[in-house]
């Protein structure tokens, strides 16, 4: 999977609404694209406090639907969330304690790639939703470029 893999640069800035209060959340480190078959990875990681890293994994399938996945080994959580334009998804949160179904709603979606040169955004608006409830409205902005 290496093979074709691309270094990129990423920018990824969320947006979260939760209990009526906003945050913001920006993110700029260097990644890997890489394309197999139809589907796309970008692989980057998040600098957290005391040198620690969690790893972020975006795939976007052939079929448009995207996949988020976030690891931080050293704070037990993982998580894999999925997004389809205007469709409920479920996906969940690994933590020490078990793990804690989670679900989207997509309100929007947008993915857009350009190949030379190489770049690209994903912006996702999605619900988070917790045992029928939900429990943040966030805005995913994504841009990369190589």
């Amino acid at each position: 999977m290496e093979n074709n893999s691309v270094n990129v640069n990423v920018e990824l800035n969320m947006e979260t609404l939760q209990a009526g209060e906003i945050t913001h959340t920006k993110i700029v480190e260097p990644g890997k694209f890489t394309k197999i078959g139809k589907s796309m990875y970008l692989r980057f990681d998040e600098s957290l406090d005391n040198n620690d890293k969690a790893s972020i994994l975006v795939k976007v399938g052939d079929d448009g639907e995207i996949h988020l996945k976030r690891v931080a080994k050293s704070t037990n959580l993982a998580s894999l969330l999925y997004f389809t334009h205007k469709k409920h998804n479920s996906g969940h949160l690994q933590t020490e304690y078990g793990v804690l179904p989670l679900g989207t709603f997509t309100n929007d979606s947008v993915v857009e790639v350009i190949n030379k040169p190489l770049s690209g955004k994903i912006n996702i608006d999605y619900d988070l939703i917790y045992d029928n409830n939900i429990v943040g409205n966030y805005k995913f902005r994504l841009i990369f470029s190589a």
